[in-house]
């Protein structure tokens, strides 16, 4: 029965450590997604604005000064989406190498109970195995015997 426990206590380690990463790979595709939708968001302005300014340029084409204004407007706009997109991603990064060092942190830690519970069913089970307590007694019964033969030959030789 205890090897039964500890082959439990094994896969139940395997599972956090699945759950770990599965749990990491959400996280990752939450983040990308983010950054995909500041993105799409963005570009959809930046469409919007020029087309806006096409029109206004279009209604009273010799207007400079309102031609030389909206374009202004629309560089100053255009920078402030491009600013905005690149401090969201940025800040995605920090985060993505901040949650990447702990996901590796909570994986070592469920590899050592994974590796110490996989000991412990291997030896509950070499314990338990009648043909492994077979090996371990022949193996001993031939280390006898080699310890036999080399006294024996040690007197010949002498």
């Amino acid at each position: 029965m205890a090897a039964n426990e500890q082959v439990q206590k094994y896969y139940d380690a395997l599972i956090a450590s699945y759950d770990i990463l599965t749990d990491a790979v959400a996280r990752a595709n939450e983040r990308g997604l983010k950054v995909t939708q500041q993105f799409v968001a963005d570009v959809a302005r930046g469409q919007r604005e020029a087309l806006e300014l096409g029109k206004k340029l279009a209604g009273e084409p010799a207007d400079l000064g309102q031609f030389y204004t909206a374009v202004l407007e629309a560089t100053t706009a255009a920078q402030g989406r491009a600013l905005t997109f690149t401090q969201v991603a940025y800040q995605e990064a920090l985060g993505a190498g901040t949650e990447a060092r702990a996901t590796v942190e909570k994986l070592v830690e469920a590899n050592k109970e994974t590796t110490q519970a996989a000991i412990a069913a291997a030896k509950s089970f070499a314990t338990a195995n009648p043909v492994a307590d077979m090996f371990r007694r022949g193996a001993e019964a031939m280390q006898t015997k080699a310890s036999e033969t080399k006294k024996k030959a040690e007197k010949a030789a002498v």
